[in-house]
């Protein structure tokens, strides 16, 4: 897809973001799982609705736009899987394996905030109604409250080390 104008923009970001969203659904499972704390492993498991609720407002987005919703991937979001994967089959000591899992989260969640920011941006310019703004805005809060909470834990890890 050649992108020319903001509207191309728009539809490749959002493309983006769902893949993404899709994406992370098995990685918040999967880190989960590589977690060693209940603490750290409760964190991603407790997301899941969240993210199921943001996958449900860009399909929302796609049907507001009169477009089926369709998923492309981004090296960026591959990238973070590939690092998911490396932390997932490696034996690291449990404090640096849960820094491992918090890192990767807290990589995912500034992309998506990043990504949602785009968009945001590309919306208001293309005076997008006000649905999908609040729903992109509904989107980056969630993701936000995440990155704030694994950011809390690992100051409080830095912290209680210090």
């Amino acid at each position: 897809m050649t992108t020319t104008t903001r509207a191309d923009m728009f539809e490749r970001e959002l493309r983006k973001l769902y893949h993404a969203e899709l994406e992370i659904l098995d990685l918040h499972a999967d880190l989960a799982e590589a977690a060693v704390s209940d603490e750290v492993e409760a964190l991603f498991t407790d997301h899941e609705s969240d993210t199921v609720e943001q996958i449900h407002r860009i399909e929302g987005i796609f049907e507001e736009l009169g477009e089926e919703p369709e998923a492309a991937g981004s090296p960026v979001m591959e990238g973070i899987l590939a690092e998911k994967d490396e932390i997932v089959s490696t034996d690291a000591a449990a404090p640096l394996r849960d820094l491992d899992v918090l890192s990767t989260g807290m990589l995912n969640e500034r992309f998506e905030i990043t990504v949602l920011d785009r968009l945001l941006l590309l919306a208001t310019e293309l005076e997008l109604s006000d649905e999908i703004t609040t729903e992109l805005a509904a989107n980056r809060q969630e993701a936000k409250a995440a990155l704030t909470n694994m950011e809390a834990i690992v100051e409080r890890r830095r912290s209680d080390s210090g």
